[in-house]
């Protein structure tokens, strides 16, 4: 009789969870900034089913779901009613991060006063306030398998780099604790331009050239210094400003 003792292979687990191994998709969570007009919002309404949360009352001209939103407590509602009910929303849309930013801060200045908030005091309780957000979305896209998009305004800003001339630098007009909290929770941040692409004809009849100007919209998706940008999926440096565009190559980067 064989008295070997035959140990079988158990997988790792920590707390009760298995160790993930390789890709695994999940629902979408990122940030497209740029100027007013641009299309941000646009481009989020074409994701699939989406619900917007308007905070800066520019979503007339959109079709899909919206919500009004006009303060902190409003919000957070809102997010904890999809977590906790059942619906057809597929897709969050938060329109703006940098109205977000004000709707935390004027809650913050309500509940606190100038000492309780003085001293650097205010970036923690700032952070708690981001943690508990972060927390919501992290849920609906755990429990509801929700996307979560951001929509932000830009800045310019002077970069002072020492080691070379002074450049203008494309930002998120969010503070520091903001970037910290939702920037590093998100898959992707992409800035959105208009560019001009200018196209030469000769005239039919007199021969001359004409160069005639189209405008088109794009996402620059890779970051450098002249921009800020997150990219995990190993999208092009620059695509078309289109919802398509990104699921496309959400879809080929699990493919590989």
């Amino acid at each position: 009789m064989n008295n070997e003792i035959i140990n079988e292979k158990q997988e790792f687990t920590f707390k009760g969870q298995v160790i993930s191994h390789g890709k695994r998709m999940t629902p979408l969570k990122g940030i497209v900034y740029g100027d007013n007009g641009v299309g941000k919002t646009t481009l989020f309404s074409s994701s699939l089913k989406p619900i917007i949360v308007d905070m800066e009352g520019n979503c007339s001209h959109i079709s899909s779901p919206c919500c009004r939103i006009t303060k902190y407590d409003d919000f957070m509602a809102l997010i904890t009613s999809l977590l906790a009910n059942e619906h057809e929303y597929k897709t969050l849309v938060i329109d703006s991060l940098d109205s977000l930013q004000t709707f935390i801060l004027e809650r913050m200045s309500q509940q606190h006063t100038t000492q309780e908030l003085s001293y650097g005091k205010s970036n923690a309780i700032l952070a708690k306030h981001i943690k508990e957000i972060v927390g919501v979305l992290e849920a609906l896209q755990n429990k509801k398998n929700m996307n979560v998009l951001f929509t932000a305004h830009w800045k310019v800003k002077t970069a002072n780099n020492p080691m070379v001339d002074q450049y203008d630098r494309y930002d998120m007009r969010i503070n520091e604790e903001m970037r910290t909290g939702f920037c590093n929770w998100v898959q992707f941040i992409f800035l959105a331009l208009k560019e001009v692409v200018f196209d030469e004809n000769k005239d039919a009849v007199f021969g001359k050239k004409k160069v005639k100007g189209m405008e088109r919209r794009v996402l620059y998706t890779a970051g450098d210094p002249t921009y800020y940008g997150k990219n995990v999926f190993n999208f092009p440096p620059k695509m078309m400003m289109d919802w398509t565009e990104i699921t496309k190559n959400v879809k080929k980067f699990y493919d590989n």
